[in-house]
């Protein structure tokens, strides 16, 4: 909090306070443009379309985590976020680029982002979900966009990665993959800095 001129008090919201700090980065899945096809028809915990690899020594809390459904024929959406308490690896899957949300920071971000895993990935330990959407949408023409979205400051549930851990992303159309964007955003330090070991 800060004091003004006139002596009150000000509150500032937590994101922000983090954001001025450079503790906070963003990645997304897709761009201005183009869509990307999520693939996955089921389940395949060792698969999944997003990951974020929190390696030892850093401590993660997302605080926004969005994905959109765009042009999807498939039935039976689900949309699931989840941590787990190890690094599941690359695998083969996609690296995505992090970028610091202050422009003029020069805090590099401690993990590593990659989406779209075509070949299994560490198995995930003691895995739970933050939040699940189920959707059943069956028809392209009809099918109304839909964007999934979770923040911090409006849920229950308040994960704390701390590394070794992964936050991970399923996004399921039985029939076809789901196509669409997706965006992650988070605050990060080194684990000394917020967590007592």
């Amino acid at each position: 909090f800060a004091i003004t001129r006139q002596g009150g008090l000000i509150t500032q919201n937590q994101i922000m306070e983090w954001t001025l700090q450079g503790r906070t980065f963003h990645t997304q899945i897709g761009d201005a443009v183009t869509k990307v096809d999520f693939v996955e028809t089921a389940y395949d915990e060792d698969q999944p379309q997003f990951a974020l690899l929190v390696p030892t020594g850093v401590t993660v809390i997302p605080f926004s985590l969005s994905v959109e459904a765009q042009d999807q024929a498939g039935t039976d959406t689900h949309c699931i976020w989840s941590m787990c308490n190890n690094s599941i690896g690359a695998g083969t899957s996609t690296a995505l680029t992090i970028t610091n949300m202050r422009s003029d920071s020069d805090r590099a971000t401690g993990c590593t982002a990659n989406s779209l895993y075509t070949a299994n990935a560490t198995a995930a330990t003691a895995p739970k979900e933050i939040i699940r959407w189920v959707d059943a949408f069956a028809d392209v023409n009809t099918f109304v966009p839909a964007r999934y979205k979770w923040d911090l400051m409006s849920s229950a549930v308040t994960p704390v990665l701390v590394g070794p851990a992964t936050l991970f992303l399923h996004f399921i159309s039985t029939t076809d993959g789901p196509e669409g964007f997706a965006e992650m955003a988070w605050a990060e330090w080194t684990t000394s800095e917020i967590v007592k070991t």
